[in-house]
This record gives structure tokens, C-alpha cells and sequence, in this order.
């Protein structure tokens, strides 16, 4: 028999950016607030959002993107969450739906999400608009938490997890790796405005951590405690998966964009940042960018 639908459904908050902007950093400060049950990994709503939201999607398909059916941790039964799929196997359900059932087979492994008022997921990269237009047409209550970054440190960052995973990057995808970034983050600024919309920069929130989870807080009406400062999975201290630097709790870059990287990455990534910048698509101002983030310390309330 199927789980129940969580009653805190609709008090929904998404958490998005581009890739390595800092979203897992960003989620691994909320889980574990009393009152929220955080998603603990990324939902990949963007395999999804482009469609029509009422067209069904098969379980199948919808588990076949889930992280959740390879999550290996101590405090989650895999066992027991992918039993809850099994009565709807086969069929097919608007997305809502699915997320629904997806929230219900993780409370019924993660009994402490009972006590829930509200709950998190986090989604990045992909179509920006799609996925907030849909997670708004979805959950109309609910919020989204935009964490912005400087696209060239985005750049930077990808390039350097993808070193470490010894993957050197043909030139085609070192120019995608560039102007992505810029592209989300330029249709997040476009957004940042709209109602029920907080942005923070990266920068900050690894500065001033308590400042900024503070203004989250305020602004999602989550309770401020300690436990906002220090990363946590499933409720357990952890380091931050995608982490460059594996060690527990917040840590700052004094990095520039162009160290680490090979004269090669320089170039390209220099003259990708440089042309795709002239596109509006892709151009980022460093001034609105500045914009939005103040506006987002002075008025963290600003859902409506």
C-alpha cells in the first residue's frame, strides 16, 4: 500500500544555481532544521520540467533519474523506499504526483519527517525559467531559494573537480563548462525579483554564514538554530559532497578565477566568457549582480 501524501506538500522550497555554485553547501545548511524536511539529493527536476505538467510520466522514468534509488547511507533504507514504489510500478502520473509519492516513501524510511511544516529540494542547472515555472505552477505556496555565483568561479570549479577525477576536457565542453554558467546565471538576475524569490551569493554565504542563514530563516519562517552553520546529511554532521576541500563546516576560497587552470583552459575560457558576454542571454552584469544580492540583505522578507 502507498505511503500517505505528507501534509507539508505545498510548503515547498526550492534551492537553485548553476552546478558547483554551491547548492549542496546550501542544503546541507538547512537539513537538519527542526520543521523542514530536506530532500537530501538533487531531484533532477530539469529531466522533467519542459513537458507538460499535467502529461504522466512513467515511475520507471522517474526513478531512473533519482539519486535517491543509489543513495548508500547509514540512517536510509533503500530497501524500504523503493518498497513504497512498488504499488504504483508500472504506472504512469502527472510530476506532482510523483513528487508526492517520492516524499512519502522518504518519510516513510525517515519516520522524523512526520514533524515536518515544510520541506527542501535542490535543482541545478537545466532550462532556469522551465524549472521555476513549474515549481511555481506545482506549489504555488512555495518558495525558491536562488544561490548565485561569479560564472568564471563556477568555470573554475568544474574544471578543477574534473582534474581531480583525472578527466581532461576537450574544447568543446571547456567552452560549455563557461558559458553555462553564465547563462543561468544571468536568467536567475532576470528573476530574482519575482515574488517568493531570495538570492544569495555564494561569496556571502561562505563569508558571513550565520548573517546569511539568518536571512534565510526570516524569509522561509524556518526557526534560526545552530544547526544552520554546520553541514549536515540526513541529520548527520558531514563534508559537503561536492566539496574541493573535504573537511567539515564553511570554508572561503581566496582562489582567483584562472588559478589552478592549465594556459590552455585559460584561453578558452577567456575567450568563451568574452564572446558568449556580448549575447544577453549569457551577459552578467557585475553591477546588477551586486543589485540583487544587497536588495536580498535589506529586504530577506520580500516573498510577496
Amino acid at each position: 500500500m502507498s505511503p500517505p501524501q505528507p501534509a507539508w506538500l505545498e510548503n515547498a522550497i526550492l534551492i537553485y544555481g548553476p552546478r558547483k555554485a554551491g547548492t549542496t553547501l546550501y542544503q546541507n545548511l538547512l537539513d537538519g532544521t527542526p520543521g523542514l524536511a530536506a530532500y537530501p539529493v538533487e531531484m533532477k527536476l530539469k529531466f522533467f520540467a519542459g513537458r507538460p505538467l499535467d502529461s504522466p510520466i512513467s515511475v520507471e522514468d522517474y526513478l531512473a533519474r533519482s539519486k535517491l534509488t543509489d543513495l548508500k547511507q547509514e540512517g536510509f533504507s533503500q530497501a524500504g523506499y523503493l518498497a513504497c514504489w512498488q504499488d504504483v510500478a508500472g504506472k504512469a502520473l502527472p510530476l506532482k504526483a510523483l513528487i508526492a509519492q517520492d516524499l512519502a516513501a522518504l518519510a516513510r524510511v525517515r519516520p522524523e519527517m512526520a514533524d515536518a511544516a515544510s520541506w527542501s529540494a535542490k535543482e541545478v542547472g537545466g532550462d532556469t525559467r522551465r524549472i521555476i515555472a513549474a515549481w511555481r505552477t506545482m506549489f504555488p505556496q512555495g518558495k525558491v531559494l536562488f544561490i548565485v555565483r561569479d560564472p568564471l568561479m563556477v568555470t573554475r570549479a568544474v574544471l578543477g573537480d574534473r582534474r581531480r577525477k583525472d578527466r581532461r576536457l576537450p574544447f568543446w565542453e571547456i567552452m560549455r563548462e563557461t558559458f553555462d554558467p553564465m547563462r543561468v546565471v544571468s536568467a536567475q538576475l532576470a528573476l530574482a525579483g519575482s515574488p517568493g524569490t531570495l538570492t544569495i551569493a555564494y561569496e556571502d554565504l561562505v563569508i558571513d554564514t550565520e548573517g546569511v542563514m539568518r536571512a534565510v530563516a526570516r524569509f522561509t519562517g524556518l526557526p534560526f538554530t545552530p544547526v544552520m552553520l554546520q553541514p549536515t546529511f540526513l541529520g548527520e554532521s558531514t563534508v559537503v559532497r561536492t566539496a574541493s576541500q573535504k573537511t567539515e563546516g564553511v570554508f572561503r576560497s581566496e582562489a582567483a578565477w584562472s588559478d589552478g587552470l592549465t594556459m590552455r583552459e585559460k584561453i578558452i575560457v577567456a575567450l568563451t566568457h568574452a564572446v558568449f558576454g556580448l549575447l544577453p542571454a549569457f551577459r552578467v552584469s557585475r553591477q546588477r549582480l551586486e543589485k540583487v544580492i544587497e536588495a536580498s540583505r535589506t529586504t530577506p522578507q520580500k516573498d510577496s
